[in-house]
């Protein structure tokens, strides 16, 4: 294969082929790339470069102008070490605050006193009922006659008792005198009166019967004054 020299506008000189080996068929096989397969080969390539290009001469003017270059942000990589939340095992005492006196505050009311409880006076108690006394003819015959005197106590506690009996001139002289079922009393005589007193008292609400038996000369054997404890007795 001849060379060619080359001049401009002509198409450059395809190198020989190595004959060692090669066949016809791989020959027909290994052809030249078209230029339109070389512009898009090596487009990437220039568009990179002018790309860097460019880059450099904006870094070159920016220098050339004299402008400080915007400030870096500047990272702390400091570390700190985490602080562990902890109450230190130390015993604080702290004081409570002393309070102000109160302004304009009144002055603290005495304590009213007590109102003083007087207690009213318990009524006496009423005195017991008295003891008393019924007197009755319970027989007469011609010369004397047998009278009774009914000692009643109405009061809730033993009485003791005295009867004392005065008669008119038609009766005489005292025959005997008892107590129904009670032991017989003593006999006084106080001038023309006769004085009965018992020698048990008489039980609660209970009742003493005292006989007596006297000489009469008239009709008229009445008592004058017949009292129990000085209570008056009624008649029957």
């Amino acid at each position: 294969m001849r060379d060619r020299t080359d001049h401009p506008g002509t198409r450059p000189a395809r190198p020989a082929e190595p004959r060692h080996g090669v066949s016809s068929g791989a020959r027909s096989r290994l052809r030249r790339p078209s230029r339109s397969e070389v512009l898009l080969l090596w487009a990437p390539t220039a568009l990179g470069v002018s790309v860097a290009v460019t880059i450099i001469a904006a870094v070159l003017v920016t220098r050339g102008s004299g402008a400080a270059p915007a400030p870096r942000a500047s990272i702390d990589y400091a570390w700190t070490p985490p602080v562990a939340d902890y109450t230190p095992a130390v015993a604080v005492t702290t004081r409570a605050p002393t309070p102000s006196p109160p302004r304009n505050t009144l002055p603290p009311l005495s304590p009213t006193p007590p109102k003083p409880t007087t207690a009213k006076p318990r009524p006496p108690a009423p005195p017991p009922p008295p003891v008393t006394g019924r007197y009755t003819v319970v027989d007469t015959y011609r010369g004397g006659f047998i009278a009774e005197v009914l000692v009643t106590n109405p009061s809730p506690n033993p009485r003791d008792w005295t009867v004392r009996l005065d008669f008119p001139r038609d009766v005489g002289r005292l025959h005997t005198f008892w107590a129904e079922g009670a032991p017989p009393p003593e006999l006084d005589r106080l001038g023309d009166a006769y004085v009965f007193t018992g020698r048990a008292p008489v039980a609660v609400r209970g009742k003493v019967a005292l006989r007596v038996q006297f000489e009469r000369w008239g009709r008229d054997i009445d008592p004058t004054a017949c009292t129990v404890n000085g209570t008056p007795c009624t008649t029957t």
